[in-house]
C-alpha cells in the first residue's frame, strides 16, 4: 500500500516516491535500534511500550495527515442515463 500511495501522491516521478519508501523505511529500521537501545538503558523496559506509543501515535497521524495525497478520492463518475438527459 505504501509503495501504491508513494506512486500516487508522485505519479510523474514513480521510481523517486519509491526509493524515498525504501530510504524511509532503512532510517526507520537503522534508527529504531539505537533508539531502543537507549531507552532501555536509560528508563529502562517499562518505558520501551511508551515510546513505542508515542512513535505509533506519530505514524498514524502522518498518514491520517497524508492520506488525501497518496489515497486521494476517485473523480465523480456520471451515469449513462445522466448523460442521455
Amino acid at each position: 500500500m505504501t509503495q501504491t500511495a508513494g506512486v500516487k501522491a508522485a505519479p510523474f516521478a514513480p521510481d523517486t516516491a519509491n526509493s524515498l519508501r525504501v530510504t524511509g523505511w532503512n532510517i526507520g529500521m537503522a534508527g529504531g535500534s539505537p533508539l531502543g537501545g537507549a531507552v532501555l538503558d536509560g528508563a529502562g523496559a517499562q518505558a520501551l511500550p511508551w515510546v513505542a506509543s508515542a512513535l505509533l501515535a506519530a505514524s498514524a497521524l502522518t498518514a491520517v495527515l497524508a492520506r488525501s495525497d497518496g489515497f486521494p478520492p476517485p473523480p465523480s463518475r456520471v451515469h449513462a442515463r445522466d448523460e442521455a438527459a
